[in-house]
């Protein structure tokens, strides 16, 4: 297997998981449970839709990247948009990271973001990057 398509598979793997959290938000939403507090997380209705909002972007991104099968085969300005999208979650790897290592508080709306939230962020951001730099590299080699 290569490392193009271990990147492939490991995106289908999490967007499957970003999936699964997409329609539990949408169940939250829907249900009439709201607000309440998860994993010491006070969610209501409005972060309920920054968080399928946030989701839907994170899966937009990982099908692009798992599914796409002219993914390396696009025109020049695709790698600059590889870049970009490189160097955006990098940066949000980066500050998610700084905010464990000094302890910041995350407010957004009276929302306090735990702590825990930053690896996942970390994670998540850090592989999107990875694999764009990575795309990004290869189309700049088939041009």
């Amino acid at each position: 297997m290569t490392h193009t398509q271990r990147l492939r598979e490991i995106a289908k793997f999490a967007s499957g998981l970003v999936t699964g959290d997409l329609l539990m938000g949408l169940w939250f939403i829907g249900s009439g449970l709201l607000p309440q507090t998860i994993f010491g997380i006070w969610v209501t209705q409005q972060t309920a839709w920054l968080w399928i909002g946030l989701d839907a972007f994170a899966l937009l991104v990982l099908i692009h990247y798992a599914w796409n099968p002219k993914l390396l085969e696009l025109h020049a300005s695709s790698k600059s948009l590889f870049l970009i999208v490189g160097i955006i979650t990098g940066a949000v790897a980066v500050i998610h990271f700084l905010r464990l290592v000094f302890g910041w508080a995350v407010n957004i709306g009276g929302w306090f973001l735990p702590m825990w939230a930053s690896w996942i962020g970390i994670f998540l951001a850090a592989f999107i990057s990875y694999a764009s730099f990575h795309f990004a590299a290869k189309h700049g080699k088939k041009v």
